[in-house]
């Protein structure tokens, strides 16, 4: 199990050591992407040397990211996750560093304590939010300035996508006061949010109406799903893919709303998104998956229907 450290602990373990791999989750969101490059970039400004490893490749859309990151020649020593509950999330990754994971950066309730070191902060809304106290914790420490405008966009892609734009429930106070820290690093913040929650693809439309065309209720109306299958997720970009989890949620009477995803013929990732009363967390731990209170996810191997039948019994059992 992991040892828990706390931020001037790990930042202290961080300047003690150098080499450097940044790993992110697999099917890669805005907070784990935005965490792993703030962090490298972050690293880099120290003279360390660091990478970002992807266990998959990220939307195009987050290209942005890897501004100001440097590619460099080493053997990593020391490995981070960032956004990474539990090691199954690294995806092809998962057997190499499941057990050799030196420091895992998180917010999530739910993690299995698989790192070495870990620092956690279950009331952040995001990794980001975490990332950014430990980079300032490493300013105070060194003396030195190390945000920049291209760090700061990281964090603010974490943290603004976690958040839906700052409209879910885990937005805090303290969210916005970083946020608006990040903000005076002069980032053109009104480009990003256009880019990660305006814009919208032909291929994202198209998902969108055939995922609406999909929606299914139970429980009175208080439960939507949503199924896409293979076909439709393999011609949509993964983020399109991602933001479509918030749809259900967002329907009128609706307190679950849960996306059914065809990874592969018979198994499901699913996602489920609640309002004020059901914990998704606790729904998707009974099915080896985990989360947040509002939002969390799991895999269910099976045919749909019978899949669905297990799901909505248990999410009946809070309505």
């Amino acid at each position: 199990m992991s040892v828990a450290i706390d931020l001037k602990q790990t930042a202290e373990l961080l300047l003690a050591n150098n080499n450097f791999a940044v790993i992110c989750h697999a099917s890669p969101d805005g907070d784990t992407l935005g965490g792993v490059f703030a962090l490298c970039g972050a690293l880099q400004k120290l003279q360390k040397n660091a990478r970002v490893i992807l266990p998959e490749a990220a939307s195009p859309r987050f290209d942005y990211l890897k501004s100001g990151i440097i590619e460099q020649g080493f053997t990593e020593e020391f490995v981070i996750t960032v956004d990474v509950a539990d090691p199954a999330l690294l995806g092809n990754l998962e057997e190499k560093y499941k057990s050799t994971t030196d420091l895992c950066v998180d917010h999530h309730v739910s993690n299995t304590g698989y790192a070495k070191n870990l620092l956690l902060d279950s009331e952040a809304a995001a990794a980001c939010e975490v990332v950014f106290e430990l980079i300032k914790e490493l300013e105070k420490l060194t003396g030195k300035s190390i945000i920049s405008p291209d760090i700061a966009a990281c964090l603010y892609t974490g943290i603004s996508t976690d958040t839906g734009c700052f409209r879910f429930s885990n937005t805090t106070a303290k969210t916005h006061r970083i946020t608006a820290d990040l903000m005076d690093y002069g980032f053109d913040s009104a480009g990003l949010n256009y880019l990660l929650f305006d814009m919208r693809t032909p291929d994202r439309i198209e998902l969108e109406r055939q995922a609406l065309e999909s929606v299914e209720f139970f429980s009175g109306g208080r439960c939507a799903v949503i199924t896409l299958t293979k076909e439709m997720l393999d011609a949509a970009d993964d983020e399109d893919i991602n933001a479509i989890s918030a749809l259900p949620r967002q329907i009128d009477g609706v307190e679950a709303g849960v996306t059914f995803k065809e990874k592969e013929k018979g198994e499901w990732k699913v996602s489920i998104r609640t309002k004020n009363y059901i914990d998704a967390q606790q729904i998707c731990s009974k099915f080896g998956g985990g989360g947040h209170q509002r939002a969390a996810g799991c895999r269910i191997k099976g045919d749909v229907a019978e899949c669905k039948e297990i799901l909505l019994k248990e999410i009946e059992n809070y309505i």
